[in-house]
């Protein structure tokens, strides 16, 4: 046998050991996800029931999949949901105003309570994603009462049911109160379901193969830290697709995101505009669409009147308390919404001094730039933005990469800085030129 054999052979075994145990335990946990859920479709297509028992059914199977996941670390989860709509019920006697600050102020205490003296950081990091986004979904519900969004105030069971719905009550993704009362009453029965439900479960598999196994093998240890910073930073973010992909699952099983013929009409991410971006901008927009979203129409919109940056900003700022009170993610995010700032701007310029298509977002309607998108010096200069852009994403993904210890108790604030520190913090120092370079412009 020679070395190229043995090297294919070598590859082939590693996969295999890797990737069997990694499938068995991603089947396992969609198992549970798509059982729930193809309950919850096939009741309320077949038995025709009144408005409030299919919230009940949701309230139901959701708090039945949550303890089978967390067991009664669901208790948390329940004291946020019944304290906030209790403090909301309470607040609409007095005004009708207001009430999305102060339940958005008092969600976010709570959380940062709950991590720092109420629950060990173990049960924390089990219940954070979900304590996310019950909070998300309880400050939408406040703000639209503030925009007159609703007729009248949610009932419990309506409440109950929005927020502990199984479909995504575990790994997301959000969606409004109507959206998910629109999809209640969606009713279909074909073999399309089905299909949908297979196709993403297996992209979904992909994404955790790569994850586990594929990306930590094809870059070695002995090779320059960028290269390495890369690596783990992709590994981090095929994991995010597998998260987005498996939400999918959980959302098709239940019949949301599907239209009336069966056409599933739900995004969570884009990866291909991640792993080949155009810019921060796009990255941040298609991460997690659905959270994006929310960020726009809840917080930047609000506070709009107050300037752009002050909106990114506190924009940023939310996202960060909503990961919780982690030195890591509020770094990360607020990192990201600086260089997404600063590039944003100074592609502006750029764009206005050369007259080339090259804004950090690509023109929608008719360009006027000199150079289109498809000239030679537009293609030049936004393959330069790209190449940045993936340099400041291995730079801020590298800090997910640890021990299976500190990711389980959480990240600490040496760890973040130790990994920036290894990159000489080339980012932070990028974006601070690129800033003063578009203050001279």
């Amino acid at each position: 046998m020679d070395e190229e054999d043995e090297y294919i052979e070598n590859t082939w075994t590693y996969i295999s050991l890797c990737g069997e145990p990694t499938l068995y335990e991603g089947l396992r946990f969609a198992k549970d996800l798509i059982i729930a859920n193809v309950c919850l479709r096939l009741i309320i297509q077949c038995i025709s029931m009144p408005h409030n028992v299919r919230h009940s059914l949701s309230l139901v199977l959701g708090s039945f999949l949550l303890y089978y996941n967390i067991g009664w670390a669901l208790t948390w989860i329940f004291g946020l949901t019944i304290g906030t709509y209790l403090l909301i019920f309470l607040l609409s006697i007095f005004t009708k105003k207001s009430r999305g600050f102060f339940i958005s102020f008092c969600v976010i205490v709570f959380l940062l309570s709950c991590e720092i003296y109420l629950i060990n950081p173990k049960t924390w990091q089990q219940i954070r994603g979900i304590q996310m986004i019950v909070a998300m979904k309880v400050i939408s519900v406040a703000i639209e009462l503030d925009r007159n969004l609703y007729k009248q105030m949610l009932n419990p069971l309506e409440f109950g049911g929005y927020v502990l719905c199984p479909a995504n009550c575990i790994l997301g993704p959000w969606i409004s109160f109507h959206s998910y009362d629109q999809y209640l009453h969606v009713k279909f029965l074909t073999r399309r379901w089905i299909k949908i439900i297979f196709v993403n479960l297996f992209i979904s598999m992909v994404f955790l193969v790569l994850s586990n196994c594929i990306v930590p093998w094809y870059i070695d240890d002995n090779v320059t830290k960028w290269l390495t910073a890369y690596r783990d930073a992709q590994a981090f973010r095929m994991s995010h697709y597998f998260v987005s992909s498996m939400s999918i699952v959980s959302m098709i099983s239940a019949g949301f995101g599907l239209t009336n013929d069966c056409h599933s009409d739900i995004q969570v991410t884009k990866p291909l505009y991640i792993e080949l971006p155009r810019s921060l901008v796009q990255v941040v927009i298609f991460w997690n669409i659905p959270m994006h979203q929310w960020l726009k129409n809840y917080v930047f919109k609000t506070c709009q009147p107050y300037g752009q940056f002050i909106s990114i900003l506190t924009t940023y700022a939310v996202s960060s308390l909503l990961h919780g009170f982690n030195f890591q993610f509020s770094a990360v995010l607020l990192s990201i919404g600086t260089f997404s700032y600063v590039e944003y701007n100074f592609r502006y310029k750029v764009a206005l001094a050369l007259e080339v298509c090259c804004l950090a977002n690509p023109c929608v309607k008719q360009c006027d730039h000199k150079y289109k998108k498809n000239s030679f010096l537009a293609v030049f200069v936004n393959t330069l933005f790209s190449i940045l852009t993936i340099i400041h994403l291995a730079y801020l993904g590298v800090m997910f990469e640890a021990s299976f210890s500190v990711q389980e108790s959480g990240y600490s604030f040496y760890h973040t800085v130790n990994k920036w520190e290894n990159l000489n913090y080339f980012s932070h120092a990028l974006a601070a030129f690129m800033y003063l370079i578009y203050l001279m412009m």
